[in-house]
């Protein structure tokens, strides 16, 4: 008899325990383990200040209109993985088109992450690009005259060539066969695209020595006579400035 009550009583104290256990758990388990994972998961910094954020750095200089220099982003050769087959297309001069890249406007192919992507067209192979950084694909001829031409570019060049010679449009559309409009599309073109290199090129531009020549021409009578007034740089030959006037001390 003794021994039974003492067996039921041991029963009943490990039920008691299991149970204040498993409340326990209920009440305390759970808020437990989440402090417990939250512990584990490392904390996400957040900047202090714009300025303290490499994204928010590079989406305030484009709303304000200026890129980021090349120093200022790291090397794509830097991040990549070294497994793969080695860059064989040249892509320096060439610079990833997508504003939201931060490899935008960058041309130095020790720092951008361009490599080529096959051909295309059927006058001539027309090179692609890729971007590895944000998978954008673009022509090699995007932004110049011939981006999206069908004409062969040596065929284009000739008669522009022969526009810039001194042939009329009409001369041009019966020489060469080609309709007035295109011609007319081509010589846009070319002029706009002109005119940002030499807004490129031309602008605050230091050259180290300049040559001034003075060019003497006459219109219909003797008593017209103009000036025409040249500066030549010796070393690139050439012409930042020209000037059509009198000859005079002011005008050189």
């Amino acid at each position: 008899m003794t021994l039974y009550l003492f067996v039921l009583f041991v029963s009943l104290f490990i039920l008691a325990a299991a149970c204040l256990c498993s409340l326990y758990r209920s009440h305390h388990g759970p808020a437990h383990s989440e402090r417990r994972l939250k512990s584990l998961v490392p904390h996400r910094l957040k900047p202090r200040s714009p300025l303290a954020c490499p994204a928010c750095c590079r989406s305030a200089a484009r709303s304000s209109g200026q890129e980021l220099s090349s120093r200022d982003v790291r090397p794509w050769r830097e991040i990549k993985s070294r497994r793969g087959a080695p860059k064989r297309v040249m892509t320096g001069g060439f610079a990833c088109p997508n504003r939201a890249c931060q490899y935008y406007g960058i041309t130095d192919a020790q720092i951008h992450a361009l490599v080529g992507d096959g051909s295309h067209g059927r006058a001539e192979r027309i090179q692609t690009f890729l971007c590895q950084a944000c998978r954008t694909t673009f022509s090699a001829r995007i932004h110049t005259p011939l981006y999206r031409l069908k004409t062969p570019s040596h065929h284009v060049a000739l008669v522009l060539s022969a526009l810039a010679e001194g042939l009329d449009l009409s001369a041009a559309e019966c020489v060469f066969g080609i309709q007035h409009a295109t011609i007319t599309t081509w010589l846009v073109r070319a002029g706009a695209h002109a005119q940002c290199l030499h807004e490129r090129s031309f602008r605050q531009l230091v050259v180290a020595h300049i040559q001034l020549d003075e060019l003497r021409t006459r219109l219909r009578r003797a008593t017209q006579v103009l000036w025409l007034w040249v500066a030549i740089d010796p070393l690139s030959k050439c012409i930042p400035v020209f000037e059509l006037g009198p000859r005079t001390h002011h005008m050189a």
